[in-house]
């Protein structure tokens, strides 16, 4: 009887794994979309003064993220990959324009 658990748990342990690459494919796949769609060259990580810029190791590390959190399947794995980096790209412009806004703001009123 144990054999069966054993067998059973192994079969499980595997597809779990499986889907998690087929996931991480999805994400990986989404971040080369989100580039080809932005139009811009592909950045890598560098380092200006103190700051560590991702780049596309970023996009990638959130579309793989968001692909593998969905855990349905790969197509949909793949459009949370590639909308939900495209809604947080969206949210992150508007919160930096609001942000440079308040500072004028501010600095107006001084």
């Amino acid at each position: 009887m144990s054999g069966i658990y054993q067998l059973v748990g192994h079969f499980i342990a595997e597809s779990a794994i499986g889907s998690y690459l087929s996931f991480g494919l999805a994400g990986l796949i989404g971040a080369l979309v989100n580039v080809v769609l932005e139009g811009k060259p592909v950045v890598l990580p560098r380092m200006e003064g103190h700051h560590l810029h991702l780049g596309f190791a970023g996009n990638l590390i959130i579309c793989v993220t968001v692909a593998v959190l969905v855990d349905h399947s790969f197509q949909m794995a793949f459009l949370a990959a590639l909308c939900g980096t495209v809604a947080l790209r969206h949210l992150k412009a508007r919160m930096e324009h609001a942000f440079r806004q308040e500072i004028d703001r501010l600095n107006r009123e001084e």
